[in-house]
């Protein structure tokens, strides 16, 4: 009787370990597929009050909403067709930081994204498109 409990346990504690491979997708993830379905919406949902943007060489501090009509006009005129996450630093509790490779059918993007944690939260605080020089 006591083999089979220590047995059972054993196994039990093998599978109640998560392998690598399947890990929560983290922030990143999720803004990749927001980027690929162009929804400016559900992205600003993660903009802090006041968010700087570089696109394209032009930047600016905006607030969320004009953040929002921002990122809506560069998805009209740059629909992604593709997006990947090429880096992300996650290992902070205050900063998160990503990039995301962006493939239109204009051009190829290079989206870099800061987090900061507000208390709760971890909100986007800058977000930088620019070409990718590959």
């Amino acid at each position: 009787m006591g083999a089979k409990i220590l047995i059972i346990s054993i196994i039990s504690c093998f599978f109640s370990f998560t392998p690598v491979e399947v890990q929560q997708k983290d922030v990143f993830d999720t803004l990749s597929g927001y980027f690929k379905d162009s929804n400016s919406k559900e992205i600003a949902a993660y903009f802090a009050s006041v968010i700087e943007l570089e696109i394209l060489s032009e930047e600016g501090e905006y607030s969320k909403a004009q953040a929002e009509l921002i990122l809506r006009d560069f998805f009209s005129k740059h629909s992604p067709v593709s997006v990947k996450v090429v880096h992300r630093l996650s290992s902070s509790s205050n900063y998160k930081f990503g990039v995301l490779s962006v493939q239109s059918r204009e051009d190829k993007l290079r989206v870099s994204i800061s987090m900061a944690n507000n208390g709760n939260k971890f909100l986007i605080k800058t977000i930088t498109i620019e070409n990718d020089k590959e």
